[in-house]
């Protein structure tokens, strides 16, 4: 039980939608984007998603199936208007449960990313 009742407990993860200059809209995820993280970020912005026009995973040190799904509907959403948004950053443990899932090109790119045998140095992003 929550010492502090009514209060949510810390989450290490964070999901958003950050509006951008120009009204670009982009859905951003970092740190441990796990369930509790999803249940949080569908409480403020609802179960529907919204079009975006990029996914910035960049900053991701955990991205469960709850998160991966998250980014698959609004992909799906994205790809429905006519506006398959672009993966504009995503850290290598988010471009190996994309390759895992078999995702690879589900996601639109711009720029280099992570390959397989490479070493990894973080994150990979796109300009």
């Amino acid at each position: 039980m929550s010492p502090h009742p009514g209060r949510l407990p810390f989450l290490s993860g964070s999901l958003t939608i950050e509006h951008e200059p120009g009204g670009r809209r982009v859905l951003c995820l970092s740190g441990d984007v796990d369930s509790a993280v999803v249940a949080e970020f569908e409480a403020r912005q609802g179960r529907l998603p919204v079009v975006v026009e990029e996914i910035d995973a960049g900053a991701v040190t955990f991205l469960g199936s709850a998160g991966l799904s998250v980014m698959v509907r609004y992909a799906e959403t994205g790809a429905a208007a006519g506006r398959l948004p672009v993966l504009r950053a995503a850290s290598g443990q988010v471009d190996r449960l994309i390759r895992a899932a078999g995702l690879e090109t589900y996601f639109l790119r711009t720029g280099p990313t992570f390959q397989p045998g490479q070493k990894e140095t973080g994150s990979s992003s796109t300009p």
